[in-house]
């Protein structure tokens, strides 16, 4: 009986395993998760930093290029303007021969033809300062008529204006103490202006603005700062004015800084002539422009005026200023009185030492104000 029990226990089978259903039991979790949306907002900031990295590599090399590169190549164009200026002592280079090598040096500044680059000047941009000369202009119509010198006064006189003051402290004063006579014309704004006008006007010198003006040449060729443009409404043009006149306290006239292009313009030199006027300023035309409008100003506001009669240093050696001044001196002994303008340049120092002391008891160097008068 027990092998029956036994065998009828083998023949049983085993009951198949149940299938999982996908149903839930209640109570249990499942073991599936819900899939997560990407987070947008912190992929966004990705970008944006990555974008802000990219910038700030490119400030750091722009400032790299800016600290070592820039000032390289300024150095390289410097170089040739130095060589030159150099040789110029002693040499007895023809009139204007190295103004002509200094020239593509500068072929950047645009047309510069009647302008002439200052070796020894520089504004802050390390750009040689330019000024107009118009040496063989037509004098005619305001020429002056010989006027003999009268008997308690017979000896003629001259007027030295030196120019583009402002930019060398050291020559400044160099030129005032060879005679105390010079007047000195002050760029408005320029880096040593105030200074150099203080230390002047203290001493008893007579100072001038130099008024920047546009030239023809402009926007290529630029006046400087405080110009006065063509362009200005009359409120612009007389509130820069009078900024200019303020930069350089002291002053007792004024001549143009370049101008071949305002002075012509009849309306803006009576506006200009208006301010100088109720300041009891007078007016010296540096006459860079053959149509210069300066004169008839004058008349009309009876201003105090005059003109240039010679620029000294249109090249910048010993030789050609000596000529230069020998014409100055011809030109007063002819009719009694001559301007002559200069600038700030070693060979315009070293050509008055040699030629100041002959004028003794020939010419006599006054002040500017000397030679203004009103015209009829």
């Amino acid at each position: 009986m027990v092998d029956r029990k036994k065998g009828g226990a083998r023949g049983k089978t085993a009951a198949p395993p149940k299938k999982k259903t996908g149903k839930k039991t209640p109570g249990k979790k499942t073991g599936t998760r819900k899939k997560q949306n990407p987070d947008l907002g912190n992929e966004f900031k990705k970008i944006i930093l990555g974008v802000a990295i990219l910038l700030a590599i490119c400030l750091t090399v722009a400032m790299l290029a800016d600290i070592f590169i820039i000032p390289g190549q300024r150095r390289l164009g410097r170089e040739p303007a130095t060589r030159i200026a150099q040789t110029d002592k002693g040499s007895k280079a023809r009139p204007g021969e190295h103004i002509k090598q200094i020239l593509p040096v500068f072929e950047d500044m645009g047309d510069i033809r009647n302008k002439k680059p200052s070796v020894g000047l520089r504004d802050k941009s390390q750009r040689p300062i330019l000024y107009e000369i118009f040496e063989d202009l037509d004098h005619s119509p305001v020429d002056k008529k010989p006027v003999p010198p009268t008997a308690k006064d017979k000896i003629p006189k001259i007027a030295i204006i030196i120019d583009d003051i402002g930019y060398d402290k050291q020559i400044a004063m160099e030129l005032y103490l060879l005679d105390p006579s010079l007047t000195f014309s002050v760029l408005p704004f320029s880096p040593f202006g105030p200074f150099i006008a203080q230390k002047l006007s203290a001493k008893g010198a007579q100072l001038m603005l130099h008024l920047p003006m546009e030239p023809v040449q402009y926007p290529k060729v630029k006046p400087g700062p405080g110009a006065l443009l063509s362009s200005m409404t009359p409120d612009t043009l007389l509130s820069q004015l009078r900024k200019d006149l303020k930069a350089v306290p002291g002053v007792v006239g004024v001549n143009n800084h370049m101008g071949s292009k305002l002075t012509a313009d009849s309306d803006k030199m009576n506006q200009i002539f208006t301010i100088l006027k109720k300041k009891d300023l007078f007016f010296i035309d540096s006459r860079t422009s053959p149509t210069s409008q300066g004169e008839a100003s004058a008349r009309l506001f009876k201003l105090r005026f005059a003109h240039r009669d010679v620029f000294l240093d249109n090249a910048q050696n010993i030789p050609y200023i000596t000529g230069q001044f020998a014409k100055l001196i011809k030109y007063a002994q002819k009719h009694g009185t001559a301007i002559g303008i200069g600038h700030p340049y070693r060979a315009t120092l070293e050509t008055l030492k040699i030629e100041l002391p002959k004028l003794k008891g020939k010419i006599r160097i006054v002040p500017a104000s000397q030679l203004v008068t009103i015209l009829e």
